[in-house]
């Protein structure tokens, strides 16, 4: 009998889609199966949502081997992976925002939630394109934008700004083997961010990411996880 692929758990971020988690991080997996649940909402929220899709895994038989996150969605595994009595999966943490209480960052993601109040995803969208062009991120966000309800983004950007990340010693009771990955010279997603969160987990190494790889390789951040954990 043929054996069943492993089981990569992607966590999108606040603004994202799941297909966006597929792009960014499925070559931390090459060949694995993918699952990436739609995961919107307060921190809390996202948290309740990986235990329901390792839950599902593992109701069918299957254990996760690998769960990832960016940005928003590397707050969430990392809560969750803290809270795990026993050894947790690898993790990919990808591009985490802040630490501890929201802070100035988060002001910013909270600042986009009411301009696509005031001026509409189109809006917003439009001014990103004008000033930024085919920057890869502003790619991203219109292909996860696009078709979104404005009244539902909004509130999960503000949900996700108001959401306390995980604190230097929730990192630090993380057990698993674990990829920060930084993105260079990304205001959003702090480089400094990354490195405090590597320190803090036990068994962390961090790898940075040049800011522009991901435009002519979406696969870079997971790809260069990969090369990290196969080392």
């Amino acid at each position: 009998m043929p054996s069943t692929p492993p089981v990569a758990l992607l966590v999108h971020g606040s603004g994202s889609a799941p297909d966006a988690a597929r792009r960014l991080l499925g070559a931390a997996a090459p060949g694995w199966v993918h699952e990436a649940p739609y995961a919107r909402g307060t921190l809390e929220d996202v948290v309740a949502t990986i235990r329901s899709a390792v839950g599902r895994v593992e109701a069918s038989g299957r254990t996760v081997d690998l769960v990832g996150g960016i940005s928003l969605g590397a707050h969430a595994v990392a809560h969750w992976a803290a809270e795990q009595p026993g050894m947790a999966p690898d993790l990919v943490l990808a591009m985490p925002a802040w630490t501890g209480e929201p802070d100035g960052v988060a002001a910013l993601t909270a600042a986009s939630a009411d301009e696509i109040e005031r001026d509409g995803v189109g809006g917003i969208l439009a001014r990103l394109q004008a000033v930024a062009g085919h920057d890869w991120v502003v790619d991203e966000l219109v292909r996860s934008w696009s078709d979104a309800d404005p009244q539902a983004l909004a509130a999960s950007l503000r949900a996700a700004a108001a959401s306390a990340a995980p604190t230097l010693d929730e990192l630090a009771r993380i057990r698993a083997r674990t990829v920060v990955v930084a993105l260079a010279d990304d205001p959003l997603h702090p480089a400094a961010v990354a490195e405090a969160w590597a320190d803090a987990i036990p068994r962390a190494r961090l790898v940075v990411v040049p800011r522009d790889a991901p435009g002519t390789d979406r696969g870079a951040l997971g790809r260069a996880a990969r090369a990290v954990l196969d080392r």
